[in-house]
């Protein structure tokens, strides 16, 4: 199973209610549990030992696969650094905050990153408009983007590799513990979510989710106001819906 975690389990608080920590510390007894964020591997690390998760974690929009109890990568795609150069010299000139993750650390200014080892960058934007229209700046041959709302309600665009997204993490991760990718099942909320939608068997959308996102969802649960993510995983994994 895997959870996004802004707008699925995290409200803007970042405090995920006690119904849906119960509810993912009782699946992860029962399955493998594994959150699937564009956020970055410390914050997924965090996150995932809230949780209580000792199965591989996706982190940098399916980059980075990662093991929590370490924290440390397991596997890592990383951009180009010719075309990462290329993209964040662009976005100099209109984000107002870029952020990347550099050999697995954060950085938060681009005139800092020193390896170029990026898994992802992540640059935020004044409004939805302007978001998408930056997520289809660049050719999908140089990297992938997607325009993104975190618990906030900011916008984000992130930029991965080419062709590396949600699904590939879901890929990464049903190989690493032994299970098909089809047999998986996927909640979340997000612009971002569609790609691993896209290849999970069970797929359960947020209320609120945008409508792509609910066309491609097995099942439509409450927001997270209302601990939809828990109502998910107590229909299907516990079974007591």
């Amino acid at each position: 199973m895997l959870i996004d975690l802004d707008g699925t389990v995290l409200p803007e608080s970042n405090r995920p209610t006690a119904r849906v920590l119960q509810a993912i510390a009782a699946a992860s007894k029962l399955i493998p549990v594994a959150i699937a964020s564009g956020r970055v591997q410390d914050d997924v690390c965090h996150f995932a030992r809230l949780f209580g998760l000792t199965t591989p974690q996706i982190s940098d929009n399916g980059a980075t696969l990662m093991n929590p109890l370490t924290g440390r990568s397991i596997s890592r795609r990383t951009l180009n650094r010719n075309q990462a150069e290329l993209v964040i010299s662009d976005l100099k000139t209109i984000s107002s905050r870029i952020l990347v993750s550099d050999a697995g650390r954060f950085i938060d200014d681009p005139d800092n990153i020193s390896d170029w080892q990026l898994s992802i960058v992540m640059a935020k934007f004044d409004d939805e408009t302007e978001a998408r229209d930056w997520a289809g700046r660049f050719s999908p041959d140089v990297v992938s983007s997607y325009a993104s709302v975190d618990n906030k309600g900011d916008w984000y665009v992130d930029y991965t590799g080419a062709g590396i997204s949600k699904a590939t993490g879901a890929t990464d991760f049903a190989a690493e513990v032994g299970v098909e990718v089809g047999d998986l099942m996927v909640i979340g909320d997000g612009w971002n979510d569609p790609p691993m939608f896209e290849v999970a068997g069970t797929r359960v959308a947020m209320g609120g989710s945008p409508q792509h996102l609910i066309d491609l969802a097995t099942d439509v649960v409450p927001d997270v106001e209302d601990d939809g993510a828990a109502v998910a995983i107590e229909k299907y994994v516990l079974n007591r819906g």
